[in-house]
């Protein structure tokens, strides 16, 4: 009897944290290679903006030595990073601090000798020789160079470019 209703409470749980797979929830995948037969097709939650599948975890300390993370560069980092060398995570929110810090996402304070580099979307404050955000940049960026492909903040350097805006030597300011 407790195993039934261990099961059904599991069930429960389960149907109740089920959603509505949309095109912005879900991907579907076909990984049986039939060609015009019955297909089975896996759906796939989406828990991050441009990837399929998952993220490997989280991590509140990460730590980089030259092209290694510890735990693993796909895992985000939620609270202090150190960078010996180049260091890449999925995603980092909080302080971050070393050589020269890569991300997907950039969230927090990054202070790093070499730059920052972020593939997605920033907010803060990002201090090194070269920064660059390919999306949005919320915050301020301080280099030598600084890129954000959109600037909603201020970037001061000797070279500062944004790409929804006019270029401007020594302080750049968009909204």
């Amino acid at each position: 009897m407790k195993r039934i209703m261990m099961m059904a409470a599991m069930a429960a749980t389960m149907a109740a944290m089920a959603q509505p797979l949309t095109p912005g929830t879900g991907v579907a995948n076909d990984h049986t290679g039939n060609v015009g037969g019955a297909t089975g097709v896996v759906y796939a939650p989406r828990t991050v903006e441009a990837g399929y599948g998952y993220v490997d975890g989280m991590t509140v300390i990460g730590f980089t030595f030259l092209p290694w993370a510890v735990p693993n560069s796909s895992w985000d980092v939620t609270g202090v990073r150190l960078n010996l060398g180049w260091g890449a995570y999925r995603d980092t929110t909080g302080f971050d601090f070393g050589v020269f810090s890569s991300n997907y996402n950039a969230y927090g304070l990054f202070i790093n000798w070499c730059g920052t580099y972020a593939t997605g979307d920033s907010c803060g404050w990002q201090n090194g020789l070269v920064n660059v955000v390919t999306h949005r940049m919320c915050g301020l960026q301080i280099g030598l160079v600084n890129y954000a492909d959109r600037l909603d903040g201020v970037q001061i350097g000797l070279l500062n470019f944004a790409r929804s805006q006019w270029f401007f030597p020594f302080i750049n300011i968009g909204w």
